[in-house]
């Protein structure tokens, strides 16, 4: 990096940057730092570039990282910005008012510890006779001291205290009530929007422990009809610049049903009292499920 005493790979990256931050001067200096860094990966891109298998091999990191949001596009010509937000490469959140609907994302309080705590969703989606869905959301969390002591950001006299703080934002189907919730040390704030309903609170995980907390809700929606069929659609919108996060998912058919496709294939279908299919999804990407059942 021109300027600095320093290079970065991919293996030092973070304990670079956390390294600058924790030097305890004034006016951000790692944020300076990361302005002449990226200053000259846009340099070495333009001349790496011009070789045709290194250029393709950059277009295809940079296409990945659009495709899972690591990297989002914004311009002051608006015609852009409509062609951004088709692509998916705007960071924008779909609507949901015609559809299933799951988000969940979180700003944290007081650290920088997140790339050490690992979440993992079960959604329960249960589809009642009449079309409309009661579901059931799990946020399991794991910060563990065997992969946090090796986590640059994870630094008590730098970086924030141990435990883990967070702002939860979860995002459901528009009109979607809130039922139950469990474990929660704060009540979630319900705010009615037009596209979402979106469920606000605050919790904490302290050091090297889990925990789970549990939503149960309502939706005024129904599967789509034509004639004989149903379908159900759901829609896992991934929060921009994280990792892909583990969401385990459960959908419970009306007694009677007979499934007639599903979409991605489920890992395991079966009937107890009723048709259930269940899907291992990685949200790398945003991701749509989508039954079609008679």
């Amino acid at each position: 990096v021109p300027g600095y005493d320093q290079v970065v790979t991919v293996a030092n990256f973070r304990n670079v940057i956390y390294d600058i931050r924790s030097s305890g001067e004034e006016n951000s200096p790692h944020k300076r730092f990361l302005a002449a860094l990226y200053e000259q990966i846009f340099r070495q891109w333009q001349a790496l570039s011009r070789d045709a298998e290194t250029g393709r091999a950059l277009f295809s990191a940079l296409l990945r990282a659009l495709q899972e949001k690591h990297i989002m596009l914004y311009f002051t010509d608006q015609r852009l910005n409509r062609l951004a937000e088709l692509l998916g490469w705007s960071g924008a959140q779909a609507p949901a008012r015609t559809h299933d609907y799951f988000m969940a994302v979180e700003t944290n309080l007081g650290n920088k510890s997140n790339r050490s705590v690992a979440r993992r969703t079960t959604l329960d989606v249960r589809i009642q006779p009449d079309g409309t869905f009661v579901n059931r959301a799990t946020l399991t969390y794991d910060y563990p001291a065997a992969v946090a002591q090796n986590d640059p950001a994870v630094n008590p006299r730098f970086h924030g205290p141990l435990d883990y703080r967070s702002l939860l934002q979860v995002f459901l189907p528009a009109g979607s009530v809130l039922l139950d919730t469990v474990n929660f040390p704060i009540e979630p704030t319900t705010v009615l929007e037009e596209n979402h309903t979106r469920l606000v609170t605050r919790f904490g995980i302290p050091y090297d422990t889990s925990n789970r907390f549990q939503l149960d809700y309502s939706s005024p929606l129904r599967v789509e009809t034509f004639g004989d069929f149903s379908r159900y659609r759901l829609l896992l919108q991934k929060q921009p610049g994280t990792q892909g996060e583990a969401v385990d998912l459960q959908v419970s058919l009306p007694p009677g049903a007979q499934i007639v496709s599903a979409s991605p294939r489920p890992v395991a279908t079966y009937e107890l009292d009723r048709p259930i299919l269940e899907f291992r999804l990685r949200l790398n990407t945003d991701q749509w499920v989508e039954i079609i059942y008679r």
